[in-house]
């Protein structure tokens, strides 16, 4: 009788019960590490399911909705890692939408300052030195002309922008960013909401690491669900 494990040899029937009971012991622990794991994002903590499930927008790719304002500190502290994930994540099969926010007069200036951004191709370091200027540089004086400065030093045309700001097609997409921000209940940011099914909240403490681990870990989860 013989139960070895690869790479070992049993020299008597004692070391192979002890050999076989050890790779028992073995497997449970693994299967409990994997399921710990599988439970380390804790529903009603991490993220919260939502009642409802709402239709998304991307197609085949699992749609990412970040809540977001330039107004917002935490929303800059979050950036970085924001930033790292887009580029270090699934692009294929995974879009990230940002939706700022326009809770009131000051909020809704600044998600026309973003989707005008957008509509003219900003690059991602532009949005990143607009957190900058705010929450860095703090400017004793913010005006639309120097917004404009910015962007343009990341390759958006100065008058193109000026004018962007101010057009229908920002007003519609500024009406968008307001249904979905009741849609979704939003009260705080930043946010995501995942696949139209998951709410992700800004984490206590601040761990923005675990915030998009918790979105990876609900990307595979709906996956795994199709």
């Amino acid at each position: 009788m013989t139960d070895e494990w690869p790479g070992f040899r049993a020299e008597g029937e004692k070391d192979v019960r002890v050999n076989t009971v050890s790779r028992w012991f073995l497997i449970l622990i693994l299967a409990g590490v994997t399921s710990a794991s599988a439970d380390s994002y804790v529903a009603g903590t991490d993220y919260s399911p939502l009642e409802r499930v709402q239709p998304t927008s991307t197609g085949d790719k699992a749609e990412v909705l970040e809540f977001f304002s330039y107004g917002c500190p935490h929303c800059a502290h979050f950036e970085p890692y924001l930033q790292q994930w887009k580029s270090n994540g699934d692009a294929e099969n995974v879009k990230l939408v940002r939706v700022p926010v326009a809770w009131n007069q000051g909020f809704e200036a600044f998600a026309r300052v973003y989707y005008s951004a957008e509509m003219l191709d900003a690059p991602d370091a532009a949005h990143t030195a607009m957190f900058n200027l705010l929450h860095e540089e703090k400017p004793p004086q913010l005006t639309l002309p120097i917004i404009a400065d910015l962007f343009a030093t990341h390759g958006v045309d100065r008058d193109a922008f000026l004018k962007t700001f101010e057009s229908e097609a920002v007003t519609q997409r500024v009406q968008r960013s307001k249904q979905l921000t009741r849609l979704y209940r939003v009260t705080g940011v930043p946010e995501l909401i995942v696949e139209g099914a998951y709410r992700v909240p800004s984490p206590p403490g601040g761990d923005f690491s675990r915030m998009l681990e918790t979105v990876d870990f609900l990307v595979e989860k709906g996956a795994a669900g199709r």
